[in-house]
């Protein structure tokens, strides 16, 4: 089964996320990669393949690429490059049942024309999401309101994933958020630094602290 990889927004941690998993389970389990919409110079197909180590036969080719690093609905316009949404949609439908980790740009609402989000493509391609929120101060209003969303359009979400350098909010932030909304709590990973980790160090840390229940891999099976 694939999975979908949203967040609260941009920057909260989806491809650092969609690594730990890569890293984690790509080789055991057979997961592939796709980032279906990419914008700007920062390449996130390269950056997980870079963290996680492994050959690029694991990774897909992006759907759409674009120069400009903005909502893709607007990266696009720049471009002068329409997005297909029912053609991409139809094509995530047709992998829906093959084990891949498919990251979205930005957060659920971000839009990829002027009259389809991100949760739209989501819910047509009946993947199941997995929304990566947030830990530190403001998790909680961005967050439920996420799940708000995802629930009044009727989407599968699995659970929520906590990503971040902590505060001392985050374990009230992460009770609160789940008490409020009901959803399963995946997991969490709580950086020490801002900084990026090296691949020896990013593979140590995923391997001794990522999804130690096995929670996260029970998805793809």
């Amino acid at each position: 089964m694939a999975i979908f990889i949203s967040a609260t927004g941009t920057d909260v941690g989806k491809s650092f996320f969609s690594a730990l998993l890569m890293a984690k389970y790509a080789s055991s389990l057979g997961l592939k990669y796709l980032k279906p919409i990419q914008t700007g110079n920062d390449n996130d197909r390269v950056a997980v393949m870079n963290l996680s180590g492994l050959q690029e036969a694991f990774f897909l080719k992006n759907y759409y690429s674009f120069s400009f690093a903005g909502s893709p609905h607007y990266s696009s316009e720049l471009d002068e490059v329409e997005i297909d949404t029912d053609e991409l949609a139809r094509h995530l439908y047709s992998i829906r049942d093959e084990k891949i980790v498919v990251e979205g740009a930005g957060g659920i609402l971000v839009p990829l024309t002027r009259k389809f989000l991100t949760i739209d493509l989501i819910r047509q391609s009946e993947i199941p999401l997995v929304l990566v929120a947030p830990i530190t101060l403001g998790s909680i209003n961005q967050t439920l309101l996420s799940i708000e969303a995802i629930q009044n359009r009727n989407v599968d979400l699995k659970g929520v994933y906590f990503i971040g350098l902590p505060d001392k909010t985050t374990d009230d932030n992460i009770r609160t958020i789940l008490e409020w909304s009901g959803v399963k709590f995946l997991g969490s990973f709580f950086l020490s630094s801002k900084e990026i980790m090296s691949r020896e160090r990013f593979q140590y840390e995923c391997f001794q602290r990522f999804d130690p229940d096995l929670i996260l891999k029970e998805l793809f099976l």
